[in-house]
């Protein structure tokens, strides 16, 4: 079973030559540098992409109060776990915006806890902070492996060959890992990509 400690030890005996771990808690420079990188890198790639298996679509939950009420009608509570947010609208109205390969979100405001908008029962569309390794699909975690492998490969090996050669099989498995996700999706679903992705070949 795919465990955070399995990734580290992809990245540290695969790409690292570097001896393996058993528990981030072991006193050894290869578990003090997977402890320290690893939650920053899986976020970092959880961050950069709508990855199906992290996409949340749900109604927001409207605030009592609204004390931005002079700029926004509404005020809503900010979903937790969220790492990023990918819109905000109507849900209709969005749906019909992709369809169109219209930008679904509208203007917004986000604040540490809550988010307005002049949307009446607005959905937002985010990426959830996963944290549950089980949950990430192979090509994933072969991406996160490789850019751990990265960022941690000069205080391991103090070697500027392996730290380039980690991150171009960074960039190369994240590239892929993408496509697949992208390719996963029913072919009519309403997702909205930005234009520089449809340049890549996303589309």
């Amino acid at each position: 079973m795919q465990s955070a400690i399995a990734i580290c030890n992809v990245a540290l005996t695969t790409y690292l030559g570097a001896a393996p771990i058993t528990a981030f808690e072991q006193p050894s420079p290869e578990a003090e540098q997977c402890k320290l990188h690893y939650d920053r890198v899986r976020r970092s790639l959880l961050e950069r992409w709508n990855w199906v298996f992290a996409s949340r679509r749900e109604a927001l939950v409207q605030e009592s109060i609204n004390d931005r009420a002079d700029v926004w009608a509404y005020r809503y509570a900010r979903p937790g776990h969220m790492i990023a947010v990918r819109w905000v609208n109507d849900g209709h109205a969005a749906g019909r915006a992709m369809r169109l390969g219209q930008v679904p979100d509208r203007e917004r405001e986000m604040t540490a806890d809550s988010i307005y908008s002049n949307v009446p029962g607005a959905v937002i569309e985010y990426t959830r902070d996963e944290t549950d390794p089980t949950l990430f699909p192979p090509a994933f975690g072969d991406a996160l492996a490789a850019t751990l492998a990265a960022a941690i490969a000069m205080p391991i090996t103090m070697d500027s060959a392996k730290v380039t050669a980690a991150k171009r099989e960074a960039e190369q498995l994240l590239n892929e890992a993408m496509v697949i996700d992208f390719n996963s999706r029913p072919s009519q679903e309403q997702t909205f990509y930005p234009m520089s992705l449809r340049v890549r070949g996303f589309t």
